[in-house]
């Protein structure tokens, strides 16, 4: 069966901003702007932290952990745990951390938890209009360049802040290519080979 990372990480982050808080009673159950869109990157990045710790965790058991009481165990243990650091159960985004922690353990989709935290890493960017761009380059660029390419994007793509993750390609001879969404500009010198080679061939 597939596994929907990009429904599961969305299911968080809309848990994680919660009902709309409105009124003494809803103030009086979660704090003052809790579940508030205001209040939401700070939620998602506190029940973001538990999905990461319990990742962690698991990760070095030999055995695959899966099903109901698994899953009850953990979450009781996670539970204990966040207790003992001042935990109150008034947090949207932990709240949503352990109930994604145990579904994931529950249906056995427990080893899927790293794609899951890269999604949702991604989402809250985007959400916060933070443009994450993959460079190949021939060779290390220089901090110069890094910072023009970076106000370039923000201009042209209206973006808040460019995060740039380089990774070298001696085999592009040169120039770099620019990830953006799945979508790629290709400035290098094998591409600019590559569509000589296909405007010949067109000929």
């Amino acid at each position: 069966m597939i596994f929907a990372v990009g429904r599961w990480a969305d299911a968080f982050i809309k848990a994680c901003e919660g009902p709309a808080c409105e009124g003494p009673v809803c103030e009086g159950r979660l704090g003052p702007g809790a579940g508030v869109s205001g209040d939401a990157p700070r939620q998602c990045e506190a029940g973001l932290a538990v999905i990461k710790s319990a990742f962690y965790s698991l990760s070095h058991l030999r055995n695959v952990v899966s099903g109901s009481t698994a899953a009850a165990r953990f979450n009781g243990f996670l539970r204990a745990a966040l207790q003992k650091c001042g935990y109150t159960d008034k947090e949207t985004g932990i709240e949503a951390a352990l109930a994604v922690i145990f579904l994931l353990i529950q249906r056995g989709r427990f080893q899927y938890t790293g794609l899951l935290i890269s999604e949702i890493e991604e989402m809250l960017l985007k959400k916060r209009n933070i443009l994450t761009v993959l460079l190949d380059c021939a060779e290390k660029p220089d901090d110069g360049f890094l910072e023009a390419l970076k106000t370039t994007l923000k201009e042209r793509e209206g973006a808040r802040d460019v995060r740039i993750t380089t990774v070298l390609m001696p085999e592009l001879l040169g120039g770099c290519r620019i990830n953006i969404d799945g979508k790629r500009e290709d400035f290098s010198v094998l591409g600019r080979m590559k569509q000589m080679e296909r405007s010949l061939t067109g000929a």
